[in-house]
């Protein structure tokens, strides 16, 4: 896929390979372990001068300034840190005779304008990871990996009819497989199925199925990796890597099972775009933000992970009629709206869709869960939110 969607960096990462050879790293150096502490520093480097003096080095030490050869191009991204870049604006004569023109040139000097303005990271939150009632996790005996999912949106060639918007971002251990992080993701389409309920609105949700299909895949570096879990799965993937064997440009995938494989056994590039796919057309772009060792200051507590460590704040959508509450029911090919679909909160769908309980018109209405829930359930149960 790179030769279509070229990447901006060739250095490709293999888990594995790389905690391997840190670990060999160690061993050629003669430590038993990677030095944590300060005193164990202090024994790593042989350092023969006084205490004081030792606190002066660590002191003058900046870990920020460390770097290897093999380390990847990263550029670091903190969507609450971003601020709008401005500069000043050019101002024509006709705007010169604004008073408001006027006015900010003899405060500032000059007019500002944003850069930027189109970028909105600042709605979404940050999960509170709380205390830990056990550690046992060795710092620095795997690697954790930073996984962002982005909202699907729509796309077509030559037409920009959407852009990806920050929706998730998870904390992974290498060590884990790759079904424990899709367990973990939040989709409003992993509450459906949803069907047409304007003939009975009182009727209950219809109760999942255990063992309905629940199909879906990762695309990651030219591999489908399926969920074949559940027995009534089918492989999304084969319909893809058959339109590929026809291309000349894309080079022949391979496929790999979710729940068999583990994220430290994983080949990809940071920060390149792949795809999670699931209940048909559901595609979520995601990238792998960053690979690194487990540090101590990262949570210690294996049954922990995955960790959402952020999510996007939620957006409500307010109702078609009154526009003051928020829209919980979406009504299609109706003969009374002049939106299709039409967003309609709970008082005004039943009061002007239905007359003593009987249903009024020809529509279509589907439950709307709208924005409220923003994570799993597991997640919020847990107290760290």
């Amino acid at each position: 896929m790179e030769k279509i969607y070229k990447p901006k960096t060739n250095k490709v990462i293999n888990v594995k390979q790389v905690l391997d050879s840190f670990r060999q790293e160690i061993l050629l150096a003669g430590w038993d372990g990677v030095p944590v502490t300060e005193d164990d520093i202090r024994l790593a480097i042989n350092f023969s001068g006084s205490e004081k003096q030792f606190k002066d080095v660590l002191l003058t030490v900046d870990l920020e300034h460390l770097a290897s050869e093999r380390d990847p191009r990263k550029i670091p991204f903190h969507p609450a840190k971003i601020q709008n870049i401005q500069k000043p604006a050019e101002v024509s004569d006709k705007a010169n005779r604004f008073n408001c023109v006027q006015n900010a040139m003899k405060i500032t000097g000059k007019v500002r304008k944003n850069l930027d303005s189109k970028i909105r990271y600042n709605k979404h939150k940050y999960t509170f990871m709380g205390s830990q009632e056990q550690t046992d996790l060795e710092p620095f005996s795997e690697m954790l990996l930073e996984v962002r999912f982005y909202e699907p949106f729509k796309y077509k060639p030559g037409v920009r009819l959407g852009h990806p918007k920050f929706h998730q971002e998870f904390y992974v251990l290498g060590s884990q497989f790759l079904s424990e992080l899709r367990d973990k993701i939040y989709c409003q389409c992993d509450m459906g199925p949803f069907f047409d309920i304007s003939e009975d609105p009182q009727g209950d949700l219809q109760k999942k199925d255990e063992l309905r299909p629940n199909s879906g895949f990762f695309f990651i570096h030219n591999t489908f990796y399926n969920d074949m879990r559940n027995p009534k799965n089918f492989d999304y993937s084969e319909v893809i890597r058959n339109w590929a064997d026809k291309q000349k440009n894309v080079c022949p995938l391979k496929i790999g099972s979710m729940h068999e494989t583990k994220f430290e056994q994983l080949i990809f590039r940071l920060g390149y775009p792949q795809v999670y796919q699931h209940h048909g057309n559901c595609e979520h772009i995601f990238v792998i933000s960053d690979c690194r060792l487990l540090a101590t200051s990262d949570v210690l507590e294996r049954r922990r992970y995955p960790i959402l460590n952020s999510y996007a704040f939620p957006r409500s959508i307010p109702c078609n009629i009154c526009g003051h509450c928020e829209a919980n029911y979406i009504v299609k090919n109706s003969d009374q709206h002049i939106f299709d679909p039409a967003y309609i909160c709970q008082v005004c769908f039943r009061s002007y869709h239905y007359k003593d309980g009987n249903k009024i018109g020809q529509f279509e209405a589907f439950r709307f869960l709208g924005t409220k829930i923003a994570v799993k359930e597991d997640d919020e149960t847990d107290g760290r939110i």
